[in-house]
């Protein structure tokens, strides 16, 4: 693996990119600032277990998160309530944390993960070591982000 390709900014934006896109059929862009997110947003946290520890946690701002799984949805998106919209931030969570670990594990290496849980704000940037991306979509905002001092370590290697 090529420094460039241990360099988790490498790999995380196209990923996420790749699953917006497939998921919600819209543009991602990565953003250089982390947003101040209000009360409303939505947050959802997942453990990694194995083989290393830490968390990974994606904040987005609530009019993302409606409109996003009204996309995914389609036509149930007159159906959509705050339950179905925090699975949809759950399993989204969830499959970039998935594909993540696979990018940067050796292909030989299995993980396990934890269940995600949803929080609410104040959003408070964890203590470190954290490493954080934000995004924006339509002019709203997500964060990305990976604490942990066994899992950010990983970057390093």
């Amino acid at each position: 693996m090529t420094s460039e390709e241990r360099n988790w900014t490498g790999i995380i934006v196209p990923l996420i990119s790749e699953i917006i896109e497939n998921t919600a059929f819209t543009e991602v862009m990565p953003s250089e600032t982390t947003p101040q997110y209000d009360l409303a947003a939505q947050g959802a946290s997942l453990l990694v277990h194995d083989p290393v520890q830490g968390e990974f946690q994606l904040i987005m701002e609530n009019s993302l998160l409606k409109y996003l799984a009204s996309i995914v949805y389609g036509p149930m998106a007159g159906e959509l309530n705050e339950q179905s919209e925090g699975d949809f931030l759950d399993e989204l969570l969830n499959t970039i944390a998935g594909r993540f670990l696979s990018a940067i594990l050796p292909e030989d290496k299995s993980f396990t993960l934890g269940i995600p849980e949803r929080f609410c704000g104040p959003f408070n940037l964890p203590a470190p070591p954290v490493s954080s991306w934000s995004f924006v979509i339509e002019g709203m905002h997500f964060t990305l982000l990976a604490t942990g001092e066994s899992l950010v370590a990983l970057e390093n290697r």
